[in-house]
C-alpha cells in the first residue's frame, strides 16, 4: 500500500463498499482476524442468551418444552459453536459469512418449528422471538452487506411463510410481516453503516501506520545521498544483538581522499555531486542484500556486513575502491581522480560490538591513509587490539 493511495481513497470517499484489489485483499485478511476474535467473544453470550429463553418456552408453550429444550441443546447450540469456530483461512468472504449466519438462522428455524406445533394463542406471541434473532444477526455478527441481505431474505421468507402456512390470524400475519420487514430494513441499514465505518477505520489505521513508517524512514535517511544514517546503524546493531549471536559481522569504513581540497577547488555543489555518485556506487554493489550502507558523516561512509569473515570483507572493499576510482571524478588540476581509502574490521556479534567495530575500522582507515591513500587496509591484529596495532604499521 502507498500512503498517497490511502489518502486519495479517504478524501474521495472511495472506501464505501470496495477497495482496489491489493487493499481489498489486505482488508479481508485483517477482517478475518477481527471476525475470529468477535465470534469467539460472542459465542458464550449467544449460547447463554439463547438457552435462557427456554424460560419463555416453559411459560408460553409448556406442552412442547422438552422438545424445544432438545432442539436448543442438541441441534442449535452445536451449530452455533461450529459456525463461530469454523472460519477457515482459505475461504472467501461469502463462505465465511454464510458459515457465521448458520447459528442465528438455526435459531429462527427452531423458533418457527416449535411455533408450527402449537395452535394456542400464546404461540402467536412466541413467534415474535424470530424477529429479535434477525436483528441480532445483522447488527452483531458483522456480515458483509450482500450476505446480510441474503440471510435476512431467507429468514424473513421463512418467518412470513411459516405464519402463512400455519394460518396465523390476520392481525398476527399483518403485524408479523410489517415487523419483520421493518426489522430487516433497520438492521440492514445499521449493518451497511457499520461496514462503511469499518472500511473507513481500516484506512485510517493504515494511514497512521504508513505515516509513522514514512516518518521513521525519513528520520533514518541522509538527505543528500539517500543512504541510511547513524540512527539506522544503531538500530541495526540492536536488532543483531536481539537475534543470533553466532553470526559474524564486518565493518567497512570508507573515506573520500582529499575531499576538503576537492570541495575548496571545485565548490560545495560539486562536492555534493561527488558524494551522491559514490553513494550510487555503494547502493548498486549492495542492492538486494541485507547489508547496510550508511553515510557516517561528512565524506565518510560505512558498510555493515553480516554473516561474513574479514577476508571476504576485504575483497568487497577492494571492489568498492576500484569502482569508485573508475568513476573518473577529477580534481581541479585535471590530473588526479577522486579515490577512497577503506578500513576493514570484523568480529562476532556481542554486547559492545558496535563501538569495537567502529574503533577497529577507524584505526584501519587511518592506517590506509598513512600508507598513501587509495587503498584497503585490513587490521593486522585481533579486533580488541586493532586500534593500537594499526598505528605502528602505518608509520
Amino acid at each position: 500500500m502507498q500512503l498517497d493511495q490511502i489518502d486519495r481513497l479517504i478524501s474521495d470517499r472511495g472506501y464505501r463498499f470496495s477497495f482496489p484489489e491489493e487493499i481489498e485483499t489486505a482488508y479481508h485478511a485483517y477482517r478475518l482476524h477481527f471476525r475470529k476474535r468477535l465470534n469467539q467473544a460472542l459465542l458464550i453470550p449467544t449460547l447463554v442468551c439463547y438457552n435462557v429463553f427456554l424460560v419463555v418456552d416453559y411459560l408460553l408453550l409448556p406442552q412442547t418444552f422438552w422438545l424445544s429444550a432438545a432442539l436448543h441443546l442438541l441441534f442449535v447450540s452445536p451449530i452455533i459453536v461450529m459456525s463461530s469456530m469454523g472460519l477457515r483461512e482459505g475461504w472467501n468472504e461469502r463462505k465465511r459469512d454464510y458459515c457465521v449466519a448458520l447459528g442465528p438462522l438455526a435459531m429462527i428455524v427452531q423458533i418457527m418449528a416449535i411455533y408450527t406445533l402449537n395452535a394456542s394463542e400464546a404461540a402467536q406471541h412466541y413467534q415474535y422471538l424470530a424477529i429479535f434473532v434477525l436483528i441480532y444477526m445483522n447488527l452483531l455478527f458483522r456480515l458483509e452487506y450482500e450476505q446480510a441481505v441474503a440471510a435476512s431474505a431467507f429468514a424473513a421468507t421463512l418467518y412470513v411463510g411459516t405464519l402463512f402456512v400455519c394460518h396465523a390470524p390476520l392481525p398476527v400475519l399483518v403485524i408479523g410481516t410489517m415487523a419483520s420487514g421493518a426489522a430487516c430494513y433497520l438492521s440492514l441499514s445499521g449493518n451497511r453503516q457499520m461496514q462503511r465505518d469499518s472500511r473507513h477505520g481500516y484506512l485510517r489505521r493504515m494511514q497512521d501506520r504508513l505515516r509513522i513508517e514514512a516518518a521513521q524512514t525519513a528520520a533514518e535517511r541522509d538527505v543528500l545521498t539517500g543512504l541510511y544514517n547513524r540512527r539506522r546503524l544503531a538500530r541495526a546493531f540492536d536488532q543483531l544483538l536481539r537475534g543470533s549471536t553466532s553470526r559474524s559481522v564486518a565493518l567497512l569504513m570508507i573515506d573520500v581522499d582529499q575531499f576538503k581540497r576537492f570541495n575548496d577547488e571545485n565548490g560545495h555543489l560539486a562536492g555534493d555531486v561527488c558524494l551522491k555518485r559514490i553513494a550510487e556506487v555503494l547502493t548498486q554493489i549492495f542492492e538486494g542484500s541485507d547489508d547496510l550502507v550508511v553515510r557516517f558523516g561528512g565524506e565518510e561512509f560505512l558498510v555493515l556486513l553480516t554473516g561474513i569473515e574479514q577476508p571476504h570483507a576485504v575483497r568487497l572493499a577492494e571492489r568498492i575502491r576500484t569502482e569508485i576510482e573508475a568513476l573518473g571524478i577529477v580534481h581541479a588540476d585535471g590530473a588526479t581522480h577522486v579515490t577512497v581509502s577503506i578500513g576493514v574490521t570484523a568480529g562476532a556479534i556481542c554486547q559492545g560490538v558496535q563501538n569495537a567495530l567502529i574503533s577497529g575500522a577507524d584505526a584501519a582507515l587511518y592506517a590506509a591513509k598513512q600508507a598513501g591513500r587509495n587503498r584497503v587496509w585490513p587490521p593486522a591484529a585481533p579486533l580488541a587490539s586493532a586500534a593500537s596495532a594499526a598505528l605502528p604499521l602505518a608509520v
